[in-house]
């Protein structure tokens, strides 16, 4: 009977033990309010952009939002205050290195990102601003 009680508690504190082979879990940040595993929030937080060159029309990639948009195809250079001149293709994942959705909640006065999702990892992003 020992044994049987034995074998009954530690399957149901199993899923409840530390799993050493996830290294790389971290909680949401509380300010995202949303059911993903990780997030950020803030534009100097925002993850990788991919742009679209207004004059080749390549894929630019800027890693970090307050990095200058240059061209690698040809002699196009933005500041990173052009971001919006700029057409936005997506923003990738800075977890798993997927595409990301995103979208605006407030078009009419904001003109940047204000959330992307990605799907495969559950990492979540938000812009913070005060309404």
């Amino acid at each position: 009977m020992v044994r049987w009680l034995r074998r009954a508690g530690l399957r149901i504190l199993a899923p409840l033990q530390k799993n050493p082979d996830n290294a790389g879990f971290r909680l949401s940040s509380p300010e995202t309010s949303t059911t993903t595993i990780d997030g950020d929030v803030g534009w100097g937080s925002r993850p990788p952009a991919m742009l679209r060159c207004s004059r080749c029309d390549s894929d630019v990639v800027q890693r970090h939002p307050h990095d200058d948009i240059d061209c690698p195809r040809c002699v196009a250079e933005h500041s990173h205050e052009e971001f919006t001149d700029l057409e936005l293709q997506y923003l990738r994942c800075p977890v798993c290195g997927d595409e990301m959705e995103h979208g605006q909640r407030h078009p009419e006065s904001i003109d940047v990102p204000e959330w992307a999702t990605c799907h495969s990892c559950r990492y979540h992003w938000e812009f913070r601003h005060d309404f």
